[in-house]
């Protein structure tokens, strides 16, 4: 299990590089693997198609298995999908990172984003829990049962539980929130038989209102795509 736990810590450590070429050896010292065991993972990776080989130098990147996943419908494709150009569209009308992510036992799995037409790194990790902090953590965990909710928050350190604060967003279905000097806004994606999705984004406070009202329309053509019948809305 060990084994297998570090070949998945490889093969997404290459592909959040996002099309950098890795190195075994950097591979190694960044997720704590012994080389020769990162080196021999990373090349059966190779023959698998999950990872390319461009040089002995070089190192690695991605290879054509892991777009070729990513050709094949499921629940969750299809709400990155529907979501592709609603989060697009919001993220350049805002000038802000604008993601939408669902929630996986403890942590928050980030389907798709959109970073806007500037200078700007994309995320480093695509799980997360610091559910507190962001807008897309208190939608999901709004979404919960309480004794589920109880219990990510609880492993996630969240602490007194935000009970009467998550029965609030349940009821809105949205969240709007000041940390430091931005308003945090978000909306979620409830929508029957998908896994609850929600985005969100931070924008000065002086862009609030606009940004809420934009962020729900773009919450409403999400819902509309995903439910139109999948021939018209795919």
């Amino acid at each position: 299990m060990k084994s297998l736990h570090k070949t998945f810590d490889i093969l997404e450590y290459v592909i959040l590089r996002n099309g950098e070429n890795v190195t075994p050896s950097e591979a190694a010292d960044a997720l704590q693997v012994n080389l020769a065991t990162c080196t021999r993972i990373m090349g059966e990776l190779v023959k698998r198609g999950y990872l390319q080989k461009v040089s002995r130098k070089s190192g690695y990147v991605a290879g054509p298995m892991v777009a070729s996943l990513n050709t094949r419908q499921n629940l969750y494709k299809r709400i990155a999908d529907a979501a592709e150009l609603p989060v697009k569209k919001l993220s350049e009308a805002l000038r802000c990172q604008v993601n939408i992510s669902v929630l996986h036992e403890n942590e928050r799995i980030m389907l798709a984003y959109h970073l806007p037409g500037y200078p700007a790194a994309p995320w480093e990790i695509f799980r997360f829990s610091d559910h507190w902090d962001t807008a897309t953590g208190r939608l999901l965990l709004a979404a919960l049962e309480e004794s589920e909710s109880k219990k990510v928050c609880k492993n996630c350190g969240i602490k007194p539980y935000p009970g009467e604060l998550l029965r609030k967003i349940r009821d809105d279905g949205y969240v709007r929130f000041e940390q430091d000097s931005l308003c945090v806004i978000g909306h979620w994606i409830r929508i029957p038989g998908y896994p609850v999705a929600a985005f969100g984004f931070g924008v000065p406070q002086e862009f609030s209102d606009k940004a809420f009202e934009l962020s729900a329309e773009a919450a409403e053509e999400i819902r509309k795509k995903l439910t139109a019948p999948v021939c018209q809305a795919y």
